[in-house]
């Protein structure tokens, strides 16, 4: 059989070398589509195998171990297969979707592992269509946390008691070996997120002095050329966490420490279930009216970091004043200051920062601490000063939108961006 080498066929094939970008994303998708189609028939047949108990014949336990023995499949790879198979059956629009090529594999199988769960996957099927859309649509790790939001909604007793276990079993540890030094642990995603917020906002004045050495750097030189950074992130994020270590040990033992702003966001109806749970709901029939139920597509209990959080202990920690919480209504909005400001400011800033846990433009990684509150529709052409119109956007992609670019949000608060031309960053061709 003859082995290619992928660098000599990119550099080689005149398809490659010669097109122009578009063309090599297109040829990309092509090959994605094919890899779609090839894990949907591996899945299918991988399902019918076991159904008909062929694997006996050699011997065999179980479908695992035929797959062991004659593909050298990792036990991963086994998993996620025998669960999209079983999807094939139970859900077959999951399957036929990626068969189309409409979704990817990652997504398939994250919505396999979540019809695997025991305990709310036969609750899949109410919603699969609304969780197909966001498959489509979203980058994976947006796609991932809204399947993981789903299981936590679905399944609120279950997850409830995995939260109560992930508390009672907390541990950390931190060890040096070889003049190496270890640090590990678990909890809670409530302490967790907080803990976070410490850690980020430590590593981002670790940010902030290198880039006043980089500056200074550069200043030197006259302005020209580039200063990088002396530092990388981990390398940061470990000094970071050495300060707080440091910060702490310098406090007198009775002084009454800060306690850090913990953003939680829950919509109404979730918020109202904990409180029944918790017997805490007042009498709403004093109430003239009553609230309409959030649709399950905005349902949320998370931090702006995008931590899920346990309804149950959200609450809690709301009622002992640890955390802010932002409620959302219906439509997902939070509060609206109209067009009298030029620039997002205080709690108009925070509000348009919980529409992202990371920057809105399509592939970037930058994390909302990092990015600025700006106007989706510039405020120079007549966008509002209101959350609605605004989310986070690194300085980098923030400057992309003056040379026409657009960035938009639909109904279902999915963003898209459009290049000058009118297509779509991230949207097949029709």
């Amino acid at each position: 059989m003859e082995v290619l080498d992928p660098l000599l066929v990119a550099s080689e094939s005149p398809e490659l070398g010669s097109l122009p970008l578009a063309g090599q994303v297109a040829r990309l998708r092509e090959l994605e589509g094919a890899m779609r189609r090839l894990e949907a028939e591996l899945a299918c047949t991988v399902a019918a195998v076991a159904a008909a108990g062929a694997f006996e014949d050699d011997g065999h336990s179980s479908m695992r171990s035929l797959l062991r023995a004659e593909l050298r499949w990792s036990e991963g790879e086994i998993t996620h297969r025998i669960c999209t198979g079983a999807l094939a059956e139970s859900l077959p629009d999951v399957f036929a979707a990626l068969a189309a090529g409409e979704i990817g594999v990652a997504q398939a199988r994250d919505l396999a592992r979540a019809h695997a769960n025991p305990r709310c996957g036969d609750q899949l099927r109410d919603h699969v269509q609304l969780l197909l859309g966001y498959a489509r649509r979203m980058e994976f790790a947006d796609f991932h946390r809204c399947v993981r939001r789903w299981e936590l909604l679905a399944d609120a007793d279950g997850a409830h008691r995995d939260a109560e276990a992930a508390h009672e079993t907390r541990n950390a540890t931190l060890q040096e070996r070889d003049g190496v030094g270890y640090l590990s642990g678990h909890g809670g995603a409530l302490d967790t997120a907080e803990m976070r917020e410490i850690w980020d906002q430590f590593a981002q004045a670790e940010f902030l002095a290198d880039l006043d050495v980089a500056t200074a750097q550069l200043a030197a030189r006259g302005g020209t050329g580039s200063a990088p950074l002396p530092r990388t992130d981990g390398q940061r994020r470990w000094d970071a966490l050495v300060n707080i270590f440091r910060t702490a040990a310098g406090q007198p033992a009775d002084a009454t420490l800060p306690e850090p702003t913990l953003n939680i966001v829950m919509d109404l109806t979730t918020f109202e279930d904990a409180l029944a749970q918790l017997q805490l709901l007042p009498n709403l029939a004093a109430y003239p009216f009553e609230p309409a139920e959030v649709p399950f597509a905005h349902r949320r209990s998370e931090t702006t970091g995008g931590v899920l959080v346990d309804p149950l202990h959200a609450v809690r920690a709301a009622m002992f004043g640890h955390v802010r919480r932002v409620l959302l209504d219906g439509a997902g909005n939070v509060i609206d200051l109209g067009r009298r400001r030029r620039l997002f400011t205080g709690a108009a800033r925070e509000a348009v920062m919980l529409h992202s846990t990371r920057c809105i433009w399509p592939g970037c990684p930058t994390p909302a601490g990092r990015c600025d509150a700006d106007h989706t529709h510039p405020w120079q052409h007549g966008g509002v000063t209101a959350p609605t119109n605004g989310a986070p956007m690194c300085p980098r992609h923030d400057r992309m939108k003056n040379r026409g670019y657009r960035v938009v949000r639909d109904a279902d608060g999915v963003w898209h961006t459009y290049r000058p031309d009118g297509t779509e960053i991230g949207e097949a061709a029709a």
